[in-house]
């Protein structure tokens, strides 16, 4: 038996330092899903704190393409970084809809949108405090 039927491709851009551009092509799922957390694992690993996931080449996701997604959303939101999902699929939309995942992770129609709503984020603890100042 083939160990990847469909197998899943994920080419990484770097936007800017803190930016990472994850175009993800093919089934996001359980047989899938740890090639993603991988290439989010070294991204954090390299200071990321942005990530961009253009999900436009995914006909397919189940709850571990979620949960990795979710995972990584919890690991940067006290650097503080965000996830972006940009133009997901129908069918991974409808998911992303009914899960509630699309409330708690914004998604958007292209990477410029999404890397605009990048810059309207405060950028840390510091910036903060300047401001209850």
């Amino acid at each position: 038996m083939p160990i990847a039927q469909n197998p899943l491709s994920v080419e990484v851009t770097l936007v800017r330092e803190d930016v990472a551009l994850l175009t993800v092509g093919g089934y996001l799922d359980v047989d899938t899903a740890t090639e993603l957390q991988a290439h989010l694992a070294n991204q954090l690993h390299h200071g990321r704190r942005h990530f961009l996931l253009d999900l436009s080449g995914v006909p397919f996701m189940d709850s571990s393409g979620m949960n990795i997604i979710l995972r990584v959303y919890q690991e940067v939101r006290d650097r503080p970084g965000s996830v972006h999902i940009i133009a997901p699929t129908p069918a991974v939309r409808r998911i992303l809809d009914l899960t509630g995942v699309s409330i708690t992770v914004p998604v958007s129609k292209t990477a410029d949108d999404a890397l605009a709503l990048v810059d309207q984020q405060p950028e840390g603890p510091e910036e903060n405090a300047e401001r209850r100042d």
